[in-house]
């Protein structure tokens, strides 16, 4: 095909070329009105032809205009001679004249000899237009030879390039290809120097109807895909996509005022109307259709389990969900979309199971409802996930309420949601995080003054520049300013614990917890430090404490039977242990330590059934599965 079509274009220059030769421009113009001696001769007469500088024998608009002049041939008639004296004489007489601007010629070389006659060639400059007519004048006698000449269209500047691009769109549109037709349409528009072609005038309209019928053709196909049934949704939403791209093609180039004229500016802007509004459907179409597959997509979220046992799949996206909005920057309120961190094992196993897309499209929905300003999560998600929210290990329902009540500024019943979080959740990294949020609240409802959360932040880009002096100084002084602020004190104290100074870092989270008795983080960090020196009596204090402060939270029991373990007080280890089990009796960690409390007191009956019962949970749990093996050993002796 691609040899078919050069040697197409290749056959209309050809043509073009051989129809200049029968139309080469020539005038015949009378030089003297009498010759010979004491002008007894006749008149003399020179054929002019339009020419190019190497007297090409066949003309093209290429090399007629090639160069910066205008060439012609002076070819003597009527069975006299151009010699020298004429060169001299009489071509200094000769003028080219169009529109009232009188160009000179001059000779290129002498005259030679062809045929019967010599032929001398000329230039002159080029000011005048060959599209237009032009006039040779030459004094003879007492008045004046007017000769015009008129070029026709095959030699003017520009003809090849636009006989090429409209030979080119008439063939691009008759193959349909209406996207190539434009682009050669546009390409001639685009060049001023064409508009001396009578054509010219009609490609804009041409122009048009190509937009008009792209325009049909995408309505048509819009059309047949909406009422196509067969075709999927996604495949549909793809297609609605990509309807929307072509709609707006056309309504933002069609009246591009460039390619207009008074013919069709008013069809141009009609059509643009028109097109504006299906490009409008085809948006709302798209929207529509993305929206019900997405509703459908995340079903398994939304609408939870429908049985009574849950699902593993919804079991596990909900997980990855809690985890993703509690990691949220809570701080920042105005933020244009909510961007989450969730651990690398939870999304591994989204993909292993290829749940990924759920995940994702409900976050995707999620941050589409927040840029409309809408509550955080679907409609009827809160409330199926409270539903099922017995049958989780953790409660992520809490979690998840109490983020979205704390966008909605609803901060009495975020904080009632972050409680039960606390009381039930067994897993550090999400309590911390919820935590955080609890914290936030306070500062927001206790107006912390400005200055002291300012403090804190330089505090904390000090200590990320590597300078603990500048932090210590700005924690200090954001206690100065705000003594009961508990965080100013918490995040002194973390400096001192990553700096290795223990006894210093327990003071101020000692002092966090005084000001804030709920201060679940500070804790946690008294409880390590403690723990890792064996100082049981301290952590028994600090925890029991907390629980006068009203802290009926799991971990505040289950690190407390830690430290009665610790201290050898099995039964009191084993009571903190059964409380936290019973906010929370999914916990292996808290069955596991049950059971050895119980082994430490001689009660294998009851240390088995603790063993057992996390085996349950967790069928591959090793710790549970060695305990209980060392205790058959352990009996066997006895």
């Amino acid at each position: 095909m691609k040899h078919i079509a050069v040697t197409f274009i290749c056959c209309v220059l050809l043509s073009s070329a051989l129809l200049s030769q029968k139309n080469i421009p020539e005038i015949t113009l009378k030089v003297s009105e009498k010759s010979g001696f004491l002008g007894m001769g006749k008149a003399r007469f020179v054929k002019i032809a339009l020419s190019t500088n190497n007297k090409d024998k066949i003309l093209t608009s290429d090399n007629v205009n090639i160069t910066s002049l205008y060439y012609f041939t002076i070819r003597d008639s009527g069975g006299w001679k151009i010699d020298e004296d004429f060169v001299k004489e009489e071509l200094i007489k000769l003028k080219i004249t169009q529109e009232g601007t009188s160009t000179k010629v001059d000779a290129v070389s002498g005259a030679v000899k062809e045929a019967d006659s010599y032929v001398l060639l000329i230039s002159c400059k080029k000011n005048f237009s060959l599209h237009k007519p032009f006039t040779f004048v030459f004094p003879a006698g007492k008045g004046a030879e007017n000769v015009p000449m008129e070029v026709p269209k095959e030699l003017w500047p520009g003809f090849t390039k636009f006989t090429k691009l409209s030979t080119d769109a008439e063939k691009a549109f008759s193959g349909n290809k209406l996207t190539e037709g434009l682009t050669s349409y546009e390409q001639i528009l685009q060049d001023q120097a064409l508009k001396i072609f009578p054509d010219f005038e009609t490609i804009s309209a041409k122009r048009l109807t190509i937009y008009q019928k792209l325009f049909n053709d995408h309505s048509q196909k819009f059309q047949e895909m909406l009422g196509n049934r067969s075709v999927a949704t996604k495949q549909k939403i793809a297609l609605a996509e990509d309807f929307i791209s072509k709609f707006s093609f056309i309504s933002e180039t069609a009246a591009n005022e460039q390619y207009l004229n008074q013919n069709t500016k008013a069809g141009a802007d009609e059509l643009v109307e028109r097109t504006t509004v299906i490009a409008a459907r085809s948006v709302f179409v798209r929207d529509s259709l993305a929206r019900a597959f997405d509703e459908q997509t995340i079903r398994l979220i939304v609408f939870g389990s429908s049985i009574a046992k849950i699902d593993f799949k919804y079991k596990y996206v909900i997980e990855t969900v809690a985890y993703a909005y509690s990691s949220l920057n809570f701080e920042d309120t105005s933020a244009a979309s909510l961007k989450v961190i969730v651990p690398e094992e939870l999304t591994a196993r989204l993909q292993k199971y290829g749940l990924m897309n759920v995940y994702e499209t409900f976050l995707r929905v999620v941050n589409d409802r927040w840029s409309e300003k809408k509550p955080m999560y679907p409609e009827g998600f809160l409330q199926n996930l409270r539903r099922d929210t017995a049958q989780f290990s953790l409660p992520f329902y809490s979690v998840l309420k109490s983020v979205q009540d704390f966008y909605r500024k609803d901060y009495a019943s975020a904080k009632i949601e972050i409680r039960q979080v606390m009381k039930k959740s067994y897993a550090y990294e999400l309590t911390e995080r919820i935590d955080q949020l609890r914290i936030l609240i306070n500062t927001i409802e206790n107006n912390v003054p400005a200055e002291v959360l300012q403090r804190i932040k330089e505090g904390y880009r000090a200590e990320e520049q590597g300078d603990n002096d500048k932090a210590i100084e700005q924690y200090k002084d954001a206690i100065l300013i705000a003594e009961d602020y508990a965080p100013a004190a918490f995040a002194l104290g973390k400096l001192y614990d990553r700096n290795g100074d223990s006894y210093t870092a327990n003071n101020f989270f000692q002092k966090a917890v005084t000001a804030d008795s709920q201060y679940y983080t500070a804790y946690r960090f008294l409880y390590s430090n403690f723990f890792k020196n064996a100082n049981f009596k301290p952590m028994i204090d600090l925890l029991t404490q907390s629980l006068a402060y009203g802290n009926d939270f799991f971990d505040i029991h289950f690190y407390l039977g830690i430290a009665y373990n610790g201290s050898a007080q099995y039964d009191l280890a084993i009571q903190q242990y059964e409380r936290a089990l019973e906010l929370n009796s999914r916990s292996i960690d808290a069955n596991i330590q049950a059971g050895i409390s119980y082994q430490n007191m001689k009660s294998y009956s009851k240390a088995r059934e603790y063993f057992k019962r996390a085996i349950v949970i967790d069928p591959e749990n090793q710790t549970a599965t060695e305990n209980l093996k060392r205790l058959d050993e352990l009996q066997k002796k006895f």
